[in-house]
């Protein structure tokens, strides 16, 4: 019995040190097999090169919260939409997607001065000796106000009549004045100048709901880029006035847009910077640009103009890495004003830093001091590495620029049609119809 109670012990053991040992060699052989997985995943290039290819315009590039099927938008017929890019200014037809080049002489491409449309349908540009108004479809080109070669435009705005316009320029070599102009298309005048070593820089930003004796100003701090900080009113039925503080800079606040037909001001409570993409999808103009971290509505009251009733449209986001933030750009009022869309994005925190996009809206009820805002609602995603938001066609269809394309999104059903992809950069100025 002994001599059989060894054997049965020996031959424990032995079975206890061969799991081991198989235990072991199994452990090794996964972690080899997890370091050749590593190192054979794919880079952020990488896997972009292996990704499908999907055709620029293509739906597929845009994604509902469901992953439901995006239906096909049918729009209208009988109206435009126009674009512009650094070569060009044309219109689009949403009856059959035809491009229309519009006579536009002189035009040099600006991101800081977009032209505009007036509301008798012509088109008010900056051009190489001046500022432009021509007609959408006859081509008649008018000069409203010539330019000295020293200097350039650097801001451009209409009042909401289309009667009194305003601009601002800049030295061309960075030394010089700031000058200011304004008045009615027929007859502008300067109106302010100062040294460009004097900051605030004054750019235009445009003008109040129904007011064309009021200027709305901000602060390029001095660059060349479409930058604006601060908020500064100007009364242009006082020759000596000066402009008046409505909102600080101090932690790089800036106004974004306002709403149609009345004084109820869209702003950044912080803007910053982003990383720039290396792969060249985001313009260098546009990658420069300062991005709103955080929304809020306030209504502009009183004489000199004040800001009052601030609501908090998207918080703040603060303390946070850089990998972690969002950050807001082209936010747009329906024409109604009863919606605000806006594009947040996101960027890798490698090379090339692409960005990912999504389309919020937010539901706006009521007018003035006594506007209530609704909860963001995400609308769609996209796969695009540029997505912007252009004017509206109508009070739920808004228009869309994405990696060379353009499209129109109904806000409230989902569906989507691509209008034109004529590659390149655009930015959608408006619509006529």
């Amino acid at each position: 019995m002994g001599i059989i109670t060894l054997f049965v012990l020996i031959g424990l053991s032995l079975l206890l040190f061969s799991s081991q040992i198989i235990l072991g060699l199994t452990q090794v052989s996964q972690a080899r097999a997890a370091q050749q997985v590593h190192a054979l995943s794919p880079t952020p290039a990488q896997r972009r090169a292996l990704a499908p290819t999907q055709t620029p315009g293509s739906s597929s590039l845009f994604f509902t919260p469901g992953n439901a099927a995006i239906p096909t938008l049918q729009l209208a017929a009988g109206h435009y939409v126009v674009y512009q890019t650094p070569s060009y200014i044309s219109l689009v037809s949403t009856t059959d997607n035809t491009i229309l080049r519009i006579n536009t002489p002189g035009y040099l491409y600006n991101q800081a001065v977009h032209p505009i449309l007036t509301p008798g349908g012509q088109l008010l540009y900056s051009g190489a000796r001046g500022i432009w108004l021509t007609d959408l479809f006859d081509q008649q080109v008018t000069q409203v106000a010539p330019l000295d070669s020293s200097v350039v435009i650097s801001s451009l705005a209409l009042s909401q009549d289309g009667k009194t316009i305003a601009w601002s320029t800049e030295p061309a070599d960075g030394t010089g004045q700031v000058n200011l102009y304004a008045g009615p298309l027929a007859s502008p005048q300067l109106i302010s100048q100062q040294s460009i070593l004097d900051c605030p820089c004054f750019r235009i930003f445009g003008f109040p709901n129904g007011s064309a004796s009021t200027l709305l100003l901000t602060d390029d701090r001095g660059s060349n880029e479409a930058l604006q900080y601060g908020l500064w009113s100007l009364d242009l039925s006082t020759p000596s006035a000066t402009p008046q503080l409505i909102m600080s800079e101090d932690s790089q606040r800036g106004p974004l847009a306002l709403m149609p037909y009345s004084n109820t001001l869209l702003y950044a409570p912080y803007e910053g910077a982003v990383p720039v993409p290396t792969d060249s999808s985001v313009p260098a103009d546009v990658a420069a640009l300062s991005y709103a971290n955080s929304l809020s509505l306030t209504t502009l009251n009183g004489s000199p103009l004040d800001l009052s009733n601030a609501q908090a449209v998207l918080p703040g986001q603060k303390n946070l890495a850089n990998s972690a933030q969002h950050w807001v750009t082209t936010p747009t009022f329906s024409p109604d004003g009863h919606t605000l869309a806006y594009v947040e994005f996101s960027s890798d925190t490698q090379d090339p830093y692409d960005r990912h996009s999504a389309l919020y809206t937010v539901d706006l009820n009521g007018s003035g001091s006594q506007v209530q805002v609704g909860h963001p609602k995400l609308v769609a995603t996209s796969t695009t590495l540029l997505l912007e938001l252009g004017p509206w066609l109508n009070s739920h269809v808004v228009t869309m620029y994405g990696d060379g394309a353009l499209y129109a999104l109904d806000v409230q059903s989902g569906a989507l049609t691509t209008l034109a992809q004529p590659g390149g950069y655009l930015r959608i100025l408006g619509t006529v119809g």
